[in-house]
């Protein structure tokens, strides 16, 4: 009996040539502009607790991201030290403003889940406070001494 042929060997695939910075940093800087004001608008919303308004924007945050990281990876490093000053100048000013405008949506929402929790934590506690004591009989025909946990609570903690 012959044995079943095998598969094809497939080997990976060479990454993409990278793309001359000349040609790449302009959409390189729109990109990280375009992703700056989406990331500067999200977190006035979330500061201003307009947390309805932010779920809109993740899909462009999404693809802005990703389209930005892949645009990265393609650029060829080496060939910005030979670039005009003025490029060099703006995408330097771009990539500031992006750091900072992440940094500050991070802040923001690390701030919005922590306040977040807390509410939460608080509305548990009240609620198991508010709860009168069971007013069933043990097996010894006594009432239990402490009230009930709360139970079938859930949170949906995404923002």
């Amino acid at each position: 009996m012959a044995a079943p042929p095998r598969p094809p060997v497939r080997t990976p695939a060479a990454p993409p040539a990278p793309i001359p910075a000349g040609e790449a940093l302009p959409a390189l800087i729109a990109l990280a502009r375009q992703l700056s004001d989406l990331l500067e608008r999200e977190t006035a919303l979330v500061r201003g607790l307009k947390i309805a308004e932010i779920a809109p924007l993740q899909p462009d945050k999404t693809r802005l991201a990703q389209l930005f990281q892949a645009a990265l990876k393609a650029l060829d490093p080496k060939a910005i030290a030979a670039l005009p000053a003025p490029l060099k100048s703006e995408w330097r000013a771009a990539g500031t403003r992006l750091s900072e405008a992440t940094v500050a949506n991070e802040r923001a929402l690390r701030v919005g889940r922590i306040a977040t929790e807390r509410l939460v934590s608080a509305i548990v506690q009240a609620v198991e406070k508010s709860r009168p004591a069971t007013s069933t009989y043990t097996a010894r025909r006594k009432t239990p001494d402490r009230q009930s946990r709360v139970s079938g609570l859930a949170v949906d903690h995404r923002l």
